[in-house]
């Protein structure tokens, strides 16, 4: 496996800009920082195995998807567990993540909608929904813009493909409420939000960013499953005008040093692609305003022609920077053929073999001012796992 990912682009701007109303123009609310020196060989060191914790009260639980909110906590979907306060294992759900330091953090699931229904985010104003695998809707990212707490949504159709957006204006509520917007991308299967400051603070003005997954390096081959691997990501960008518009929303189809945006995923770009990777299509991105750098959590299966468990207890980690949400990008931790962290979970989660999970992210709440010290929030083991690392 190689220490170096390499991203690799196949959009011509002159076609595609002529043909699908793309946008050549940089992101001028990213900020073009000055970056601390970061050396070609950097790698993160992870604590030891037996000192990374798993929280209490979240066994068979994945799907995390943590979000900075205004109030100072992280709200975060879950799926396919039952958390204290819930009366059955439920598909998908919704809870907070509360505590000053990441090793101590403790997780309560809130009701949504009708708090006696635990069915209720397909038709009514909740996001909670009963069922496996893709006979339920599920998780797929959540971010909080400074005004609403917005949700992507997976598993639209009966098959278990596209994605779709709730969105709360009282998410801080006993029981928030949620609403639908009223179009669905059936061409996406994830779609998870690039992380900023608390309540979005140091994001763009005008822009939020979803990583989304590439099926292959052909362009448009955005895939449109939660649940096949793949060799690469993309991009999707809303404008904060209004995000309920779907006209509002582009693809990547640019590559590293030339980035434009285009509204169709037919002309879709990777941001990051590796042929020889098995990567779950749930990637999960935050800007590190200590480094000047956005992190990538990338969760793979070490071993794709051997049948296993899957990657929440068997698979690998890689993190990638990089001073731009499209790259290029530098890897700065890779498990390589192995397991990450590897071993067995803690009894809080139900003595499992402890892989990397089906997801992993770096909340921007728990990095150090300089930005060398984060924690990796997962499902590893199949609860809530955090490990420190420093870089």
């Amino acid at each position: 496996m190689k220490t170096r990912f390499r991203a690799r682009f196949g959009c011509v701007f002159g076609l595609f800009c002529g043909t699908l109303a793309c946008s050549d123009s940089v992101d001028q609310s990213i900020e073009e920082p000055t970056e601390p020196e970061l050396p070609a060989d950097a790698r993160i060191v992870w604590d030891p195995q037996s000192q990374m914790v798993q929280i209490a009260g979240t066994s068979e639980c994945d799907s995390w998807t943590p979000t900075w909110a205004p109030d100072g906590n992280l709200y975060t979907a879950f799926g396919d567990c039952r958390p204290d306060g819930v009366p059955q294992k439920i598909g998908m759900g919704f809870g907070r993540i509360s505590g000053a330091d990441a090793y101590t953090v403790s997780f309560s699931a809130i009701p949504t909608g009708d708090p006696a229904d635990w069915d209720d985010a397909a038709l009514r104003a909740g996001v909670d929904a009963l069922g496996d695998d893709s006979a339920s809707h599920k998780p797929a990212g959540m971010l909080h813009d400074g005004s609403r707490l917005w949700y992507w949504i997976r598993n639209i159709s009966a098959v278990g493909t596209g994605v779709r957006l709730k969105f709360s204006d009282n998410y801080d509520a006993a029981t928030p409420t949620f609403t639908w917007v009223d179009w669905s991308l059936p061409e996406i299967g994830y779609a998870s939000f690039v992380q900023f400051g608390q309540g979005y603070n140091g994001g763009p003005a005008d822009y939020v960013y979803a990583v989304v997954p590439m099926s292959s390096s052909a362009v448009g081959s955005v895939s449109n499953s939660a649940y096949h691997l793949v060799p690469g990501f993309s991009l999707l960008r809303g404008s904060r005008r209004d995000l309920t518009l779907q006209a509002n929303w582009e693809y990547f189809c640019g590559n590293s040093s030339s980035p434009a945006w285009c509204a169709s995923s037919s002309a879709a770009t990777a941001i990051v692609f590796e042929p020889e990777m098995k990567f779950t299509p749930r990637g999960g991105m935050s800007w590190n305003p200590g480094l000047r750098r956005f992190m990538l959590s990338l969760v793979y299966d070490p071993t794709p022609a051997t049948p296993n468990e899957g990657t929440r207890f068997y698979g690998g980690l890689s993190v990638l920077v990089s001073s731009q949400p499209w790259g290029p990008w530098q890897t700065v931790f890779t498990s390589d053929s192995l397991t990450w962290p590897g071993g067995i979970s803690t009894l809080e989660c139900g003595a499992t073999n402890w892989g990397s999970g089906e997801r992993a992210d770096i909340p921007t709440k728990y990095m150090s001012p300089d930005g060398r010290t984060f924690y990796l929030f997962s499902s590893g083991g199949d609860c809530l796992s955090i490990a420190r690392g420093v870089l």
